[in-house]
Formats: structure tokens, sequence, C-alpha cells
């Protein structure tokens, strides 16, 4: 069976959600794919004795037993990708040497970060807040998610470093719209029940994989053509 090793060297709770959803992909599609994951403490192990290859001799030794590394890296804004190209010894311009001399290692940046791949289904999102797979199938919650849904969850922009993004969004906007759903009385303390980028992996849990779900983000799709057989 041929394996694959995820790297998203940004977030631990990013790694265990992106697993997640990489999971469901694969069921999608009828894939025979392992998915390995390495995680931000396995990119800083890397570096700790300040070896300028570290990175390299780890892909190396994942390689030994993975048959693809990938790497995800949020890509949030224009300027603020510009700014860490910019920066000789940043995190891109680190992983961007590494796939270049190896062409079993590659790089997708999700645009507009995590938040955007898990926002391709209000639905599920829902389904997270209320702690019900049953809301899914809830024609007040249906007509709720499609009055909520974005068609294209990478156009959720943020104009400046520091803007609107679609974490931003989902933090500030749509939690608050489903909890106040789900009780309107807790109007004043909807700040206390927002998502927080420690729930991704348990929000990637309700989300759905589907060709309707997939269709609202490029930088998903890109990620999902590795996990179909060829």
């Amino acid at each position: 069976m041929p394996s694959i090793r995820i790297w998203t060297p940004e977030s631990n709770y990013d790694s265990k959600a992106v697993r997640c959803i990489a999971e469901k992909i694969i069921a999608f599609y009828g894939s025979d794919i392992k998915i390995l994951e390495a995680s931000k403490d396995a990119y800083n192990q890397a570096f700790q004795k300040n070896q300028k290859d570290g990175l390299q001799k780890q892909v190396n030794i994942y390689l030994k037993t993975s048959d693809l590394v990938i790497f995800l890296i949020d890509y949030d804004g224009v300027e603020s990708h510009f700014k860490r190209r910019g920066e000789p010894n940043s995190l891109v311009n680190r992983i961007t040497k590494v796939v270049n001399s190896n062409d079993k290692a590659i790089l997708i940046y999700i645009k507009q970060e995590l938040e955007s791949w898990l926002l391709i289904d209000c639905l599920g999102i829902c389904c997270y807040f209320t702690k019900d797979e049953n809301t899914r199938i809830k024609k007040d919650w249906i007509d709720f998610s499609k009055k909520n849904q974005r068609g294209n969850t990478e156009l959720i922009v943020e104009a400046i470093p520091g803007g609107k993004g679609a974490k931003e969004y989902l933090i500030k906007i749509l939690s608050d719209r489903i909890n106040f759903k789900i009780n309107p009385i807790l109007s004043k303390k909807l700040k206390e029940k927002r998502y927080e980028e420690s729930d991704s992996p348990q929000v990637a849990k309700y989300i759905e994989i589907n060709q309707q779900t997939l269709a609202r983000n490029e930088s998903l799709r890109e990620f999902a053509k590795y996990l179909q057989d060829n």
C-alpha cells in the first residue's frame, strides 16, 4: 500500500485536522493509500541543533517509509506571503529549497488558512456546534446552512496582513450566527462559545467530503489529487 506523509509545520492542531480530512478524501475516492503525518513539533526538532540541512535530512528519513511528503502551509494574503518570501530563513523559503531538490516532496499552500477547508461544509460546522450528526438532516439547519454557505471559501480574503480572512469569518461571524440559532437567550455570551484553532480537529470530524464540497476550495482539490489511486 502506498503511503503519503503530510507535514503541517505551522500547527499541531492543523496536523490532526488535515489528517482527518485526508482520510475522508481517501474514503470518498476509495483509494488504497496510507496516511502518515508530521507536525509542528517535528519541524522544530529538525532545527533544534541549528542544522542548515536538518529539514532535508528529516524528509529523507520520512521517504524511507513514505512514497511522498506533502508540505501544507498557510497562504493568508499576497502581502503576508511577499513578506515571508523576503526573509531568507523563513519557513516558506526553507521548505521551497527542500522541495526544489527532491521530486518526492511537494508544497501546497492552504489559501486563507485551514479554516477555508473547514468552511467548505457549513452544515458540518453546524453539526460540530450542536454536537449532533442529525443536524445535517434537519430542515431548519439545512436552510440556515444554505444561507451561510460560501461558494468559494478561498475568496474570504484578508485585504491586508491582520485583516479578515477565513479564520476570522469562522470565529467572529459564523460561530456567532450558529450559537445564536442554537440558543438566542445566550446572545451576550456568544464570544465564549466561538470556534478556536484548537477546535479544528474536532470540527474536521463533521466535515463531509464530496464533489460539491471539494468544488468550493481549489487548494483542497489540489491536495485531493494526490490522494487518488493512479
